[in-house]
């Protein structure tokens, strides 16, 4: 096991969501570098969602969650003048509640950013004042512009008192025998857990709540996104969150990794301790080597990374829908927004998810590979054509034709680009295309809006593919590598 931590940039998902437990006490997970973390999950901090997350930066759309006043005083430390304030961002303040409509009235200034209300009645709110600040310090403070909305607020005596907000720092080391997990924070409202930076170990409570935050404090729109989970947290230190929700996590050398029907599984403890094989992975762009019309011509014995690669993505492991993509279209997060909550039912597979060509480098940049590094979608442009893209589409089929046929989705929605091309191959009809005898509906993605109603029908269906198995015992995961053996 690796006893020194690593941290590949372009592998990071340290993440927190929130996890809500069968009495409906809402925790929060940190997911740290290696996960596993659940495929659905949003990106953000333990401190971007203790007052609740913060869904548009830019229209500064918050879903607040409901706290009392005990746990808003857990998540506040530091209480101090404002004279005795250094910094003016990250930061709470508290207000004279009887000068309420001057403070709004300054805090609309475009050099103050009011970011959301904690407490209305104790005139609490969470402000970043930074642009109201000079860049030169004093006595270890930022001075105050004079003509600031800060200033003036402080000089009608509006700030009453300012807050620090408790800062959820946690780390874990290996001490040559086992993990020790590090904090700075002693009080939240809320089952806060760390996963350790190995994820072949559980992840630990950290805090245990005196006044918990209940799913009920939660807005509707958030509340349905909360992780949930059958266990009671009061009763369990460690669980194993992967055991529940499908999850991505970085392969560690203590975790053996088998393949399954084109499905990867991890050896992961359980949350009791047992160990078992979980599903992380339901398209493996490595099983396109079986298909690949270019292998012998580039002398491949395996599917290694040098040709252009574009990867699956999905929510779900059981779609109703398949989004079929063009490979070179930077897709998935603005899609995912434009068609709303259906997204979450989504599979969404690029028609080819490797397009065969490989960079010849000149000798004086070769090292000791023949071919140095993956194609940039750059080089494809110029290297591939159209027409050529559509040869290899037509040779390599089978492999969308087999995805399609193994998930058999209620709906397949089709890129316009993608759509170009399965034309010359593909039968298409009204609202319908004709995959190896069988007819699906089908939509354009730029149709969803104006068949919205028909696609969500369609969507909320019961999945009717192949169906994956979550969890593979060690005993029955013996048996299956027998048989392929055999």
């Amino acid at each position: 096991m690796k006893q020194t931590k690593e941290y590949p940039a372009t592998h990071s998902m340290s993440t927190a969501w929130y996890v809500a437990d069968e009495d409906g006490n809402v925790g929060i997970m940190d997911f740290n570098e290696n996960g596993p973390v659940p495929w659905h999950t949003e990106e953000s901090s333990v401190e971007e969602l203790v007052f609740g997350f913060e869904k548009d930066y830019e229209k500064k759309e918050y879903l607040l969650v409901s706290l009392s006043n005990e746990q808003i005083d857990d998540l506040l430390t530091n209480p101090h003048s404002p004279e005795e304030e250094e910094t003016w961002w990250d930061c709470v303040i508290q207000i004279d509640v009887a000068k309420e409509n001057e403070f709004l009235e300054l805090a609309g200034h475009p050099d103050f950013d009011l970011e959301f209300c904690v407490s209305k009645e104790r005139g609490l709110y969470s402000i970043d004042a930074y642009h109201c600040t000079s860049e030169t310090q004093k006595d270890e403070k930022y001075q105050i512009l004079e003509t600031s909305s800060l200033r003036k607020m402080l000089d009608k005596k509006i700030i009453l008192r300012v807050f620090k907000k408790q800062s959820f720092w946690m780390d874990d080391e290996w001490d040559g025998e086992k993990v020790v997990h590090t904090q700075s924070f002693n009080s939240a409202p809320y089952y806060i857990f760390h996963q350790p930076y190995w994820s072949e170990y559980l992840p630990e409570c950290m805090n245990v709540p005196e006044h918990p935050v209940k799913l009920g404090q939660l807005p509707e729109s958030l509340r349905e996104r909360v992780l949930k989970l059958p266990i009671r947290f009061k009763d369990t230190q460690k669980f194993q969150i992967a055991e529940w929700h499908p999850c991505n996590l970085t392969h560690c050398l203590d975790s053996p990794i088998n393949v399954v029907d084109g499905c990867e599984y991890m050896l992961l403890p359980m949350t009791g301790g047992k160990k078992a094989y979980l599903n992380t992975e339901i398209i493996l762009v490595s099983e396109f080597f079986k298909y690949c019309s270019e292998k012998e011509k580039y002398g491949c014995s395996e599917c290694r990374s040098y040709c252009y690669t574009r990867y699956a993505d999905n929510d779900t492991n059981h779609p109703t829908i398949l989004a079929i993509l063009e490979p070179l279209y930077d897709w998935i997060p603005a899609l995912k927004e434009e068609i709303g909550a259906i997204a979450s039912r989504c599979l969404w597979l690029p028609f080819l998810p490797k397009i065969p060509y490989k960079v010849r480098l000149k000798p004086d940049q070769l090292s000791s590979e023949k071919y140095q590094y993956d194609p940039s979608e750059k080089d494809i442009r110029k290297h591939v054509s159209g027409r050529r893209l559509l040869d290899l589409f037509q040779k390599n089929r089978q492999w969308l034709e087999d995805q399609v046929a193994r998930f058999n989705p209620r709906v397949i929605l089709i890129s316009g680009a993608a759509e170009a091309i399965m034309r010359a191959v593909y039968s298409f009809g009204q609202n319908q295309i004709t995959i190896n005898g069988t007819d699906y509906p089908m939509y354009l993605l730029s149709e969803v809006e104006s068949h919205r109603e028909e696609i969500e029908r369609l969507a909320s269906l019961p999945y009717q593919g192949k169906l994956i198995p979550h969890i593979i015992s060690v005993e029955e995961m013996e048996r299956i590598k027998q048989e392929e053996n055999d």
